[in-house]
């Protein structure tokens, strides 16, 4: 897993040998199945509820890398934060 700027990972890989979990959007360019939003509403609360089972899911698909996006790092934003820089430290 990384926590890096879209562009970046998109330089290295075929959108389609990535995984995104992201907070409230998807990304045009990665295809729609291999995406996960933690929160369309962008509730932090729901986000966090929705963050284990989302990074199981994506741990099943077929990609090379998966890449999170942070989310506000605000109240239970940053203890959510802080999980997803603990998971891409462990790769």
């Amino acid at each position: 897993m990384r926590l890096l700027d879209p562009e970046e990972v998109l330089r290295e890989l075929a959108p389609e040998q990535i995984g995104v979990l992201a907070f409230q959007e998807k990304d045009d360019r990665i295809p729609k199945e291999n995406q996960l939003i933690l929160s369309q509403a962008g509730n932090l609360d729901e986000a966090a509820r929705n963050l284990f089972g989302a990074l199981r899911q994506l741990d099943q698909l077929s990609v090379r890398t998966i890449l999170a996006q942070n989310v506000p790092d605000t109240g239970l934003g940053k203890a959510i934060n802080d999980r997803l820089r603990r998971a891409a430290a462990q790769e």
